[in-house]
């Protein structure tokens, strides 16, 4: 009796650990990342971006950024962007994870909240011969002045638009000779970007699995009783 009981215990056990082992480490990561899409309007464009940039034009987007990412003073956490996509028009640029800048900083005070976001980016560049911009960097503004939208300074999701009192985005760029130009707006909405759902089948099939084995093991030893 005692081997039998010893068979089920290990029959159901190691399968339970293996799905508890892929289980761990998948939400783990998932937990981790956080993701968002976005729209805004172009406000002002200056020097050569006016005409390839005007303004009224639409700008959607994406980011995600870890949310686990470990902080070096309060509220900076350098490296959390993980990703970005920005289109203006037919016009678009990436995240650039060679790049210098890579930044979400939280700000927490009485005077004035703000969640700002900047990224190194990459893309075609804009004008023709020594007059061509590259795109360098890409910053997002989330500010409350009133000082009521932001808890902390731990890595949080962006506040909701709504309890805000500027949202305020730039898209920056630079010739060879280190002149600057730039493009910027407002963010009309934010939205949190779901878990796709063949993540979410693939984790309640796992518990299912977990669940089947537990039960058929329960009407096993019913039947022997």
């Amino acid at each position: 009796m005692r081997t039998m009981k010893q068979l089920f215990r290990k029959g159901f056990i190691l399968p339970a650990a293996a799905v508890c082992s892929l289980l761990s480490p998948f939400t783990a990561a998932q937990a981790a990342l956080v993701q968002y899409s976005f729209t805004g309007t172009v406000g002002g464009a200056n020097g050569v971006l006016r005409s390839d940039l005007p303004v009224g034009s639409t700008m959607t987007g994406t980011f995600s950024f870890d949310n686990a990412t470990s902080n070096t003073g309060i509220g900076r956490y350098p490296g959390a962007v993980q990703s970005l996509s920005l289109n203006i028009g037919s016009y678009s640029v990436s995240f650039d994870p060679a790049g210098d800048v890579n930044l979400v900083r939280i700000t927490d005070n009485p005077s004035g909240d703000l969640w700002r976001l900047r990224t190194s980016v990459m893309g075609p560049g804009i004008g023709s011969g020594i007059g061509q911009y590259s795109p360098t960097e890409f910053r997002l503004d989330l500010e409350d002045e009133d000082g009521f939208a932001i808890t902390g300074t731990g890595l949080q999701d962006p506040p909701s638009l709504g309890n805000l009192t500027s949202t305020q985005w730039r898209l920056v760029f630079e010739d060879a000779g280190g002149r600057m130009v730039r493009v910027q707006g407002v963010l009309n909405s934010l939205t949190a970007v779901p878990l796709p759902a063949a993540v979410l089948l693939f984790g309640a099939g796992l518990i299912s699995l977990v669940g089947l084995g537990a039960g058929g093991l329960r009407n096993l030893r019913g039947s022997r009783a």
